[in-house]
């Protein structure tokens, strides 16, 4: 049976969204995403850190990075997306694409958000025509708005100070950095000296993501560093990954990648 080949995704693609909207799972892509809220507010999760999003914004997701939206809350929003990779921008744009890791979100001077504005209106235009070389065009004007947010982009914005938003930060960062300790919701609760029940609904409401889940994508993101930068096995990552079964590893590691992880490797490796 013939494989169904994946839909390339655009360059350029605007949604509209007239109700409440929450991805279902996290996932991740082999490109990279830079997102604009034109209208609404959402949220967005990206590895251990949750950043509210209002008109305006820009988010910067690298690629093979775990994140998912959340405008549940919010029926009327409209968003802009690129998705591009490094070599779409060629090695003379790799220094914003740096300033883009630095500071995931982007947010321009009220006065600087005309300019942004027409840029999106001009690659719109191109999408719309599709003349000649539309593509080149809609990727020099891409390079246009990188360069504009490096002249104008402001200081990142202070961590948010509300309790809760705070609390949840701190269990993704503790999580993410701790993937081989004792992550049992028990012992989670006995740290964060709060009841099992309050402390998964809590992380799973202001993040969209179970406990679990989070657990498996932070485990599983630092085997893919293992697999490619040591010469363990994979029953050692899986060990060191916080996985006493590497049976139970290879499964996860499956489903959140795609590929077994000696299949990951040898795709790797091939590159």
């Amino acid at each position: 049976m013939k494989q169904k080949k994946k839909r390339p995704i655009p360059f350029y693609e605007k949604t509209v969204r007239s109700s409440p909207h929450k991805m279902l799972h996290a996932h991740f892509h082999e490109k990279h995403e830079l997102y604009y809220l034109e209208k609404g507010k959402t949220k967005y999760f990206i590895e251990n850190e949750l950043f509210l999003l209002e008109a305006g914004d820009m988010i910067f997701v690298p690629k093979q990075t775990f994140h998912k939206t959340d405008n549940s809350e919010d029926s009327g929003v409209e968003r802009i997306l690129f998705t591009f990779d490094d070599a779409d921008l060629g090695e003379d744009m790799q220094k914003y694409l740096s300033l883009l890791y630095k500071q995931k979100l982007i947010r321009m001077p009220p006065d600087k958000q005309y300019e942004v504005q027409s840029i999106f209106r001009q690659i719109s235009q191109e999408e719309e025509k599709k003349q000649i070389d539309y593509a080149k065009m809609q990727q020099l004007y891409f390079k246009q708005l990188l360069i504009l947010i490096s002249r104008h982009c402001e200081k990142a914005p202070e961590a948010s100070q509300d309790p809760t938003l705070m609390l949840v930060q701190d269990i993704a960062k503790y999580i993410s950095e701790h993937v081989s300790a004792d992550l049992s919701l028990s012992a989670l609760s006995r740290k964060y000296a709060l009841s099992a029940c309050y402390l998964s609904r809590t992380f799973k409401e202001n993040t969209g993501i179970g406990l679990n889940e989070y657990i498996n994508i932070s485990r599983i993101t630092l085997a893919e560093q293992m697999l490619l930068s040591s010469k363990m096995t994979v029953t050692e990552v899986s060990f060191a990954c916080g996985y006493n079964d590497s049976n139970y590893f290879s499964s996860v590691f499956k489903k959140l990648k795609g590929v077994t992880p000696k299949k990951y490797m040898l795709t790797q490796a091939k590159k």
